[in-house]
């Protein structure tokens, strides 16, 4: 692709555009609302069941996007649509992070051309820089990733000293405290005669799923008597129906859930979602309750749009308020079909079974519920898999675009659109400049395009979307994707032929997948996506088969135990990391002495040496919770050493054998190869 030549034509067309709807309507007010982890076919208007007659209305008089793309996960696509960076570029490679200097948010930048800025919702972007810190006038709502829909206390409003609202005790719920904000700031707004840009950031529908008792009555019946697999089945009727997918789309096979270190403790890794009459009673039961919670919340979600959008048409303000409407990421199979009761993995608390009286309380204040795969998969219909993974069902999103005094026109937007493009489409619909320089520093230049031709009938320009999260990776170029799984070779799909990826072509077009990968790794260059860009590299054999060690283990917050055998004349090198420069641990071998290092932040690493060894020894090493770390050869006595504590976060670089390919633990070189073998390896923690 040329895309200096994309780049020209864009801007002309925009420019074209821009002048236009300026000249009719001035300034629009704009409204972002964002759900979390939406499934693509929830709506009503993309095929679902679930009450959303709110938001089918603004996708019936507006733009409603067929393939419209999010980054696979919370943070980064939260980071994405407000920078229009890629999310390692701005500082969030998978959760939590933290905006780098040379990243402006959309309304820092809209702040030069005079709009008040409010936000209400999820922030996820860091606890220590709030909404506040980076543009926004006005913020209520929780900094972190998830909470209750029901206690106020985990909800804020910034800056300090702002009033709160009271609500009476029990007659607090989230969502609708969330439209009720929106109106109050939408109101200042317009009380100080100022333009505003609005992000409101539903927790809804994300676990822990919570909903009103006669919200979920609505559905229960429905769901234990359809099930997974007849849901699947009428959402893809009505799509078809409805003109978003083509008339011969097949329906995915219910799939396998990668193994990661979830399922692999509930005994579900690798193995494939069961048919939903192939249940006992009550697990249909506990199950159709939970999915019935979750339907209640996108259901008390679409009303909470209908209270602000009638706010807004009273006020007179509807016409030229301009709506967007989309997903951070696809429906959440987190990890099994049975769901889960925690987040706090060492509670155990996976494969409930909700019965009797109990059944009732599910979705209550006293609950914290998912409702697993087997309904995600659902939800996702008919897309292959989940949130974090970068098939469509991971990265696809509804997008839902209202706007009566500046749309053109209506109906199915047949291109793709991406979260990269809200940055210029609105710096381009306001004046707004993109700033060449910010806190000092040039800023990273915008890879987005303008939505504004759009606005008019035209495609967007094209261009490459990429993608990476843990791993997982993607790129779509005009019809074709090439998509990959962690670890896994590049899968080759044509999306107009087969817009489910169901016939992999790589085999088949293997300079087409050459090519593809090339732009993918200039991409991943570009946007400093190192960890991933060395995965891809091709691997050196292991010094240990993988299916030796049961997956990484979750060592955040959790005492460590590291058993190994070892047999080699070398005198350095790696004998298993996990982890990297901001934290984990490492054994390594250093001028023939066994070193263990313990690393709990990028500032503080510790490393204890044993004497020097040759041939075939065995290694115990751990981290005890007061932070004593021990290493002993060959179960002599034990060198001792000393670190602040655990590791308290769950390193992003995983666990490796024979190599450190990614940043390094310890004080070597990656990948400071390993020459010898490794075997009987065996880490334990507590997490369990």
């Amino acid at each position: 692709m040329n895309n200096g030549l994309v780049a020209v034509i864009s801007a002309m067309v925009c420019g074209a555009v821009t002048s236009a709807v300026a000249a009719e309507t001035g300034k629009p007010n704009i409204l972002l609302i964002l759900a979390d982890d939406l499934g693509w076919s929830d709506l009503g208007c993309y095929g679902g069941e679930i009450s959303t007659p709110n938001l089918d209305a603004l996708a019936k008089d507006g733009l409603q996007f067929r393939e419209f793309y999010n980054s696979a996960r919370c943070s980064p696509s939260r980071a994405g649509i407000l920078s229009g960076l890629d999310p390692h570029l701005a500082g969030f490679q998978i959760l939590g992070g933290k905006f780098v200097r040379n990243a402006v948010t959309i309304p820092e930048v809209l702040k030069h051309a005079g709009y008040r800025s409010c936000m209400v919702g999820k922030w996820h972007l860091g606890t220590k820089d709030t909404p506040v810190d980076h543009g926004f006038d006005e913020y209520y709502g929780f900094l972190g990733g998830f909470n209750s829909y029901w206690s106020q206390a985990p909800y804020v409003r910034l800056p300090e000293g702002r009033e709160k609202r009271v609500y009476p005790e029990g007659g607090f719920y989230s969502t609708d405290a969330f439209a009720d904000y929106t109106q109050d700031f939408i109101g200042d707004a317009q009380k100080k005669n100022q333009p505003w840009f609005l992000y409101l950031a539903f927790n809804a529908p994300h676990f822990p799923l919570h909903a009103p008792e006669a919200d979920i009555e609505k559905y229960e019946a429905m769901y234990f008597e359809k099930g997974w697999d007849g849901i699947r089945e009428e959402r893809l009727a009505r799509q078809k129906k409805l003109g978003l997918v083509p008339p011969g789309t097949e329906l995915t096979p219910r799939p396998v859930m990668p193994s990661n270190a979830w399922n692999e403790h509930t005994g579900w890794a690798d193995k494939e979602i069961p048919a939903w009459n192939s249940l006992p009673e009550d697990r249909r039961h506990d199950l159709a309750r939970r999915m019935a919670v979750y339907a209640a919340a996108v259901d008390r979600m679409d009303r909470a749009v209908g209270q602000i959008v009638a706010s807004l048409k009273t006020g007179g303000q509807l016409d030229n308020t301009l709506i967007f409407f989309l997903s951070d990421n696809g429906a959440c199979a987190e990890w099994d079909p049975w769901g889960f009761d925690t987040f706090q993995p060492a509670q155990k608390l996976y494969n409930i079974l909700h019965t009797g009286d109990d059944l009732k309380k599910v979705g209550g204040p006293d609950s914290y519920i998912s409702y697993g795969s087997g309904w995600a998969n659902a939800c996702n219909t008919p897309w292959r898999l989940f949130k974090h993974y970068c098939q469509e069902g991971g990265t696809r999103t509804a997008c839902i675009i209202h706007w009566p005094a500046g749309l053109k026109t209506k109906g199915v937007v047949q291109n793709a659109g991406d979260i990269l493009d809200f940055m210029p489409t609105i710096c381009a619909l306001t004046g707004a400049e993109y700033p060449k320089t910010w806190n000092g520093t040039a800023t990273f230049p915008l890879e987005g395009v303008s939505l504004l031709p759009v606005f008019s009938g035209q495609p967007p320009a094209q261009r490459l979307i990429c993608r990476e999260h843990e791993g997982n990776r993607s790129i779509r170029d005009g019809d074709w994707k090439l998509v990959a799984l962690e670890g896994k070779p590049w899968e080759l799909y044509n999306l107009v032929s087969d817009p489910v990826e169901m016939h992999d072509l790589a085999m088949q077009q293997p300079e087409r997948v050459s090519g593809l990968d090339a732009a993918w790794r200039k991409w991943a260059a570009r946007n400093q996506v190192e960890m991933t860009e060395r995965r891809q590299e091709k691997p050196v054999k292991p010094a240990v088969p993988t299916e030796s060690f049961p997956g990484t283990p979750q060592i955040a917050g959790n005492p460590i135990t590291i058993r190994c055998d070892v047999d080699t004349t070398a005198t350095d090198g790696v004998i298993l990391a996990h982890g990297g420069r901001e934290c984990g641990y490492a054994l390594y071998l250093k001028d023939g002495h066994p070193v263990f290092t313990v690393r709990t932040d990028e500032k503080t690493a510790v490393s204890i040496t044993s004497d020097a060894v040759s041939g075939k020894f065995s290694l115990l090493a751990a981290l005890r919770a007061d932070g004593t770390m021990t290493l002993s050869v060959n179960g002599g006595k034990a060198t001792e050493g000393k670190v602040s504590g655990l590791i308290l976060k769950q390193p992003k670089d995983g666990l490796s054998i024979g190599k450190d390919d990614l940043s390094a633990v310890g004080a070597y070189k990656p990948p400071n190869l390993f020459t010898g073998t490794v075997t009987n390896v065996k880490i334990t923690t507590d997490s369990f």
